[in-house]
């Protein structure tokens, strides 16, 4: 039992390292808010949910995947990623 605990504590480990330190930089253009970051599994792919600043009650979201993914386009709007 004793080393599936010490598996799981590295996942755990390997996850946590991941959100703190690979977290990619997201820059929204004027008008819109960042209003959180998910990551998910144990990869770079990150969802992002972010909301225009007049419209605040509306979220919306899109998924990074991927080191590689350097901006993202909503409609004419352009999302900047950096990548620590």
């Amino acid at each position: 039992m004793g080393f599936l605990k010490n598996i799981a504590l590295g996942a755990l480990g390997v996850k946590t390292y991941q959100n703190v330190y690979n977290k990619p930089i997201v820059t929204p253009p004027h008008g819109y808010a960042i209003r959180g970051m998910d990551q998910k599994g144990l990869g770079a792919k990150w969802v992002v949910k972010y909301s225009k600043k007049h419209q605040m009650n509306l979220t919306h979201s899109f998924r990074i995947s991927g080191k590689s993914t350097k901006s993202v386009s909503i409609g004419g709007d352009v999302f900047l990623v950096d990548w620590p």
